[in-house]
């Protein structure tokens, strides 16, 4: 472990989150675009429930975490996860729990798993898309059969490159991911993986969904595995199960399973250290 005294890279947790929210607006604009006011009350009904739900947080707990702004980015993939066909409290309730769970389990920076992705795999049973292999559509302009946020992989690209300019894309998490994404669909039977690469719920995973900094592993090694196994399980469970959510079942279990791996390690290596004393 590190020791004082640290640099301070002059970016706060709040400002960061301000970033990862505007580089969800262009995805957040396109769900308005292609599917009207309904889009957009789903949008600010995730908003404002995830506001609401950490306010009330805060005042049982005595924390401060309203004001990090990590509500914001997760109202607003809450709703982008979700499909437009879905039921209004849907929105609400999926931003409920993601943020519910994340308090529950640590708060910021303490959290295993992606409050978002937690969230939208809590309303599977009720919101279940269609396999990647029963859809049809252009992936690349307008996708209009899943989640809100995969409409368009153009959007999500430009927020990407926005998060790459503010250097908050872990590349070596997301290129690994793309490269999975490719290379097993590539080895599924009938799967495009050029497709697949296109297709939105692919870049919403490598690109926001993976590359949460708080579940994301802090090594090289861990984040280019943990990137690998993410795009190769997640294209999977798209294209057999469950679409967009095979993508938020996929980010769960690299999150538990490469948060278990890192605790493991760091325990063996403490106990190595104190060996050596």
């Amino acid at each position: 472990m590190n020791t004082a005294p640290y640099i301070h890279c002059g970016q706060s947790t709040a400002l960061q989150m301000l970033d990862a929210a505007i580089a969800l607006l262009p995805a957040a604009a396109g769900a308005v675009w292609f599917f009207g006011l309904r889009a957009a009350a789903m949008l600010l009904l995730a908003v404002a429930a995830a506001f609401a739900t950490q306010f009330l947080w805060d005042r049982f707990t005595g924390r401060q975490e309203l004001r990090t702004l990590t509500v914001l980015v997760t109202g607003l993939l809450s709703a982008l996860l979700l499909p437009a066909r879905a039921a209004l409290w849907a929105a609400p309730l999926g931003a409920f729990l993601a943020v519910s769970v994340k308090v529950l389990t640590g708060g910021i920076g303490q959290n295993w798993w992606n409050p978002a992705a937690l969230g939208r795999a809590a309303l599977l049973p009720l919101l279940c898309p269609l396999a990647l292999k029963d859809c049809q559509g252009t992936f690349l302009m307008a996708y209009l059969d899943g989640a809100m946020g995969e409409a368009s992989t153009l959007l999500l690209l430009v927020g990407a490159a926005y998060l790459a300019m503010r250097h908050l894309l872990p590349w070596a998490v997301a290129v690994p991911y793309l490269c999975a994404s490719f290379l097993t669909a590539a080895v599924l039977p009938h799967c495009d993986p050029l497709a697949v690469v296109c297709w939105g719920g692919t870049i919403l995973g490598a690109c926001f969904l993976s590359a949460d900094p708080v579940t994301t592993p802090m090594g090289l090694t861990f984040r280019v595995l943990y990137g690998v196994f993410t795009g190769a399980v997640a294209t999977v469970f798209s294209f057999y199960g469950w679409g967009m959510g095979g993508v938020v079942v996929a980010t769960l279990a690299a999150n538990t399973a490469f948060r278990a791996a890192e605790t493991i390690a760091a325990r063996l290596q403490n106990t190595a250290e104190l060996e050596q004393v």
